[in-house]
């Protein structure tokens, strides 16, 4: 086993402690490599709603990275040498010490929730259910798992819960076909605000400027929100936002000034410009602040809410009760003719407060979610606000935001969102396709921002201004057809990033993903007073195996080869400076790059028959070798290309090569 507990508290309702003692186990899982710990107990009292039980772990201090669930909804990585110091609410945890890595990832069972916390006395697993239940009965609280590989590791305890849970791993969930493709978002560009006749003039930009959109949201807040009409135009970002968090929803319609012929209509225009797919955004509590007592909506869902101790009226976390709201809510937005959703605010359960264990209510909550949205648009949704642990164990769709919002024109976001993103790939990006959120095409760290979203292995979707969309900032992540090229895996940091925050050292961030046998590896200086950052990458890096491979450097268009062990240096002089590497392994003398016009190209290639190479489009094409190459068409013709030592470049879509 993999650790042991030294001691357990129980605290009732009363913040007292009880004499009585919780009973752990811990039980050999996932073909015994991992270690499950489960507890039960008991307090007639009633347990802590916050602090229940307090298992005190027997580990003495060492390096470690925790993902903190910093908010009800977002996580973030935090880094540490004590492990008193950890945050109060941690979901998952690498130590490094002296025997390698230790893994640690809490759980939550059907009706309490583990997290990791630092106390005095070290690490301690907090459990608690959000209401003061009196029985816990053989719960899940965590698994534990030691390696000497930490990514793997990581791979392998979420995998170990995936099991446990009967929940899928990312690569067995299905992704709507809609999400390969280029999206806007209505949020960042109108806010609050948002009108039927500012999504058709997008839309038309968009046509003017042949930029292929084949989805699109209609973001916060398009309903019946009176509240919202009384912001001032002139309001700061910060006094909007506090004010929409207290307004409540009175219709699940179109606002009638800014949508005076419905939502239908809307929806009807922007297929009709050129969109062919239509997502409407709504939070799971109606608005952020509830429905509006004695409202339309209210009359409608009465017998579907409940009222929480703030005195909120919210969908109620009863499954029946759940289920009938979240599917009257999609039936409305199919019955607009729109094709998918985006449910916001999915971490809210701490409003359930006394009223249901939060497994429980989470339970409820998620399923009903992906019970409505697979009958009415096929599982087409993006999950948002929900990166605590009851939402990510208790979810079988796909696509779940990771990052905190999108923040336009601030050098500083963009350092904030890579980590996010990328680290909470390492645990939320096991399960689900990570979507690090809308960015701006003309935002001054739109190249950063297009190669992170291009690495991501999640959707790419813009919320650009009216009028400002800048489509060459496009070019590197789109096929003509609107169409993405997305990796296989959500991004991770490389291995020898972990341990270390990248603000904080003298080295290059780096992230990593895969298509198919072939390795991306995106390097930054996020240095957090802008000092030059050096380092290397390697095949590696991607979690390649050894072996011979060639590398292609998008924006400097270098090119070469390196054998086995072999690395590249790599120095980044400021934040604005920033790498892509793609690896290939050479086959026979040579390595096909795909299309090297496109950051993702590599995965470009729709069929690799021999010597004969057919792209999905026709595009800049890129070999490395050594040796002589000649290139013909499919009429046997020679095709024109020019070669800068090892790397060969031609415009085709369809090339045999012959080796010299």
């Amino acid at each position: 086993m993999c650790l042991s507990i030294r001691k357990t508290v129980i605290t009732n309702q009363s913040n007292t402690q009880s004499e009585q003692k919780a009973v752990w186990k811990l039980h050999p899982v996932f073909g015994g490599r991992a270690a499950l710990c489960t507890v039960s107990a008991q307090c007639e009292a009633g347990f802590d709603p916050d602090s229940a039980i307090l298992l005190y772990a027997d580990l003495p201090n060492a390096p470690y990275l925790a993902i903190e669930n910093h908010s009800p909804f977002w996580c973030r990585p935090v880094w540490g040498d004590s492990l008193s110091s950890l945050p109060a609410r941690v979901q998952g945890l690498l130590i490094h010490d002296g025997n390698g890595y230790l893994a640690l990832l809490p759980l939550c069972g059907d009706t309490f929730k583990t997290v990791i916390c630092g106390t005095a006395e070290g690490l301690a697993f907090r459990m608690y259910a959000n209401t003061p239940v009196t029985e816990c009965r053989e719960q899940p609280a965590f698994l534990s798992m030691r390696g000497e590989h930490p990514l793997q590791l990581l791979f392998d305890i979420a995998k170990a819960a995936g099991e446990l849970l009967g929940l899928p791993m990312r690569k067995d969930r299905p992704v709507a076909d809609m999400f390969n493709t280029f999206g806007w978002c209505s949020w960042d560009a109108m806010q609050i605000r948002v009108n039927h006749t500012g999504m058709l003039e997008k839309a038309r930009e968009f046509q003017e400027k042949s930029v292929p959109v084949r989805f699109a949201i209609l973001d916060d807040m398009w309903a019946d929100v009176p509240a919202l009409n009384e912001i001032p135009s002139d309001a700061t970002f910060g006094s909007m936002v506090s004010a929409m968090h207290k307004s409540k929803l009175r219709r699940f319609e179109g606002d009638p000034v800014r949508f005076p012929k419905g939502m239908k209509a809307v929806v009807d225009d922007l297929h009709r410009a050129g969109i062919p797919n239509v997502g409407v955004w709504f939070p799971t509590t109606g608005y952020w602040a509830g429905v509006e007592p004695d409202s339309e909506i209210e009359a409608l869902e009465k017998d579907n809410l409940v009222t929480t101790p703030s005195g909120q009226r919210i969908v109620s976390p009863e499954p029946e009760k759940a289920k009938a709201y979240f599917g009257d809510l999609c039936r409305t937005v199919k019955s607009w003719g729109a094709d998918f959703v985006k449910i916001d605010n999915q971490g809210f359960h701490e409003r359930y407060r006394g009223i249901a264990p939060i497994g429980q209510s989470a339970k409820a909550i998620q399923s009903a979610i992906d019970d409505a949205t697979d009958v009415c648009f096929g599982g087409a949704l993006i999950n948002c606000m929900g990166m605590p642990s009851e939402c990510m164990f208790n979810r079988n769709s796909a696509i779940s935001r990771c990052s905190d919002d999108f923040m336009p024109e601030s050098r500083e976001w963009f350092a904030k969102n890579v980590l996010q993103c990328a680290y909470n790939g390492l645990l939320q990006g096991q399960f689900y396709v990570n979507d690090w959120d809308m960015w701006w095409t003309d935002d001054e760290q739109a190249a950063k921002n297009s190669l992170c979203r291009a690495i991501s292995g999640g959707p790419i979707y813009v919320s650009d201004k009216i009028g400002r969309t800048r489509p060459e900032v496009l070019k590197p992540l789109l096929l003509q057809n609107g169409r993405i090229i997305r990796p296989d895996e959500s991004a991770t940091p490389t291995e020898d990033c972990l341990m270390e925050n990248p603000t904080k050292t003298d080295k290059i961030f780096k992230i990593r993903n895969r298509i198919g046998e072939n390795g991306l590896v995106a390097a930054f200086n996020i240095h957090a007073e802008n000092q030059p950052v050096s380092g290397f990458v390697s095949p590696e890096n991607a979690g390649l195996p050894a072996g011979t491979y060639a590398y292609y450097e998008y924006f400097t268009k270098t090119a070469g080869i390196l054998q086995a062990g072999e690395t590249l240096p790599v120095r980044l002089e400021n934040r604005d400076a920033f790498r892509l590497y793609t690896f290939v392994p050479i086959k026979n003398g040579v390595a096909v790059l795909g299309r090297i016009d496109l950051f993702t190209g590599v995965g470009a290639i729709e069929k690799q028959d021999g010597n004969r190479i057919t792209l999905c489009e026709a595009g800049t094409m890129g070999f490395v070798s050594e040796r002589p190459l000649t290139f013909t068409d499919g009429n046997g013709n020679t095709v024109p290309c020019e070669r800068t030592g090892v790397l060969w470049v031609l415009n085709g879509k369809d090339v045999r090569f012959t080796v010299s």
